[in-house]
């Protein structure tokens, strides 16, 4: 990587799987090593769009069943691009963008929702057709890495409804243990299919969850391993 530019780093993988939680404690220790981190979130409700598209997803507006992939495709992305010039900017600043879900939670869920409606188109057809909206059309950057936390569905599906439970938040369309599986299922494949950009670093042991600090540690250093200019020396 150039040393001008900065560093682009994607929490992906299924619901309650950790990745905020990590994505705050990576950028609060990035923070504390003197580095200006930006840390956003997609798919990011608070905005326009995010706030349609969280109705969209509980069926408040639209039918999601009965919406093709390329619309669904079509919100997620431009949900994204609020943010581009902050990612440009930042990025061509030296500094370092966390992203809790970037465009490759839309390369995973968008291939279960187009396979879904069609089975007859390909993944490659699919992927191809979301990097073309994310980082052709859009102009987004791409990540410098995706980091999947590798939770079981079945402990991570506990975790999410402990957490709806505590926000009193209603039900939305990808909450279910089904449709967690099958994304599960597409980061696995993601990972498998090229490890030199999606990592897959395991959240469990022995059946049992890491601790908060253990999967702290063991993604800092893998990321130290990639990533030395930023990581090596703090």
């Amino acid at each position: 990587m150039p040393e001008n530019t900065g560093l682009l780093i994607s929490f992906d993988g299924t619901d309650s799987s950790g990745k905020e939680t990590q994505a705050k404690r990576l950028a609060a220790r990035l923070r504390a090593a003197g580095y200006v981190v930006h840390s956003l979130t997609t798919p990011d409700y608070t905005t326009p769009s995010g706030r349609e598209l969280k109705m969209r997803l509980q069926n408040m507006v639209g039918n999601w069943h009965q919406t093709p992939w390329q619309e669904k495709l079509g919100y997620f992305a431009a949900n994204r691009a609020e943010h581009r010039q902050e990612v440009i900017d930042a990025l061509a600043q030296g500094e370092v963008v966390i992203y809790d879900r970037y465009v490759p939670s839309s390369l995973a869920f968008i291939t279960i929702e187009a396979r879904q409606e069609d089975q007859a188109v390909s993944r490659t057809f699919i992927q191809e057709a979301v990097a073309a909206e994310e980082y052709d059309k859009n102009r987004m950057p791409k990540e410098d890495i995706s980091i999947f936390l590798d939770v079981p569905v079945e402990i991570a599906a506990r975790l999410l409804e402990q957490r709806k439970a505590a926000l009193k938040d209603g039900d939305e369309y990808t909450d279910h243990s089904a449709l967690q599986q099958k994304l599960y299922d597409e980061y696995v494949r993601l990972c498998g299919d090229n490890p030199a950009h999606c990592v897959r670093l395991a959240g469990t042991s022995q059946g049992r969850l890491l601790t908060i600090q253990a999967m702290e540690d063991r993604i800092w250093q893998e990321l130290a391993q990639r990533f030395p200019r930023f990581f090596a020396a703090t």
